[in-house]
């Protein structure tokens, strides 16, 4: 029998990848940044705009604009932890990096925990370096 089996994807952190991923985790910040200040500038336009019409519609406006600049607060404190536990990481940590999937055929008498082990690709810097399938190396 044919069944789908996940494959999990991992790098190794090498310092090309962890200054690479350092430089992204930055960069997202800096957009999070200038995203709270646009909302901020908008907001209060907004909230302007709504106190011409009633002081109700502007508390609405301002709840608005306080829940967009918390979301994106969280989410600048999330990428900094992030970054600082990328800047902790020893180089040659395995790190997983996403999921595919592949096919297994299984058969009578065959070991279901190893199977259960699935398989693992092992990339550094771009390149495959070792696959894994039911906890043993495969050799290529």
């Amino acid at each position: 029998m044919i069944i789908r089996q996940p494959v999990a994807v991992k790098f190794i952190l090498t310092e090309a990848a962890k200054q690479q991923i350092i430089a992204e985790q930055r960069r997202q910040i800096e957009q999070v940044m200038n995203e709270l200040e646009q909302i901020e500038e908008q907001g209060k336009q907004a909230i302007e705009q709504a106190m011409a019409q009633s002081g109700e519609l502007a508390q609405q406006v301002r709840q608005q604009v306080e829940n967009e600049k918390r979301v994106r607060e969280q989410r600048r404190e999330e990428l900094f932890q992030q970054m600082q536990q990328f800047q902790q990481m020893e180089l040659g940590a395995e790190i997983q990096n996403m999921t595919v999937e592949t096919t297994v055929e299984v058969k009578p008498g065959d070991d279901w925990t190893k199977v259960l082990l699935g398989s693992e690709i092992i990339v550094r810097d771009g390149t495959v370096v070792e696959i894994r399938q039911n906890g043993q190396r495969i050799e290529g």
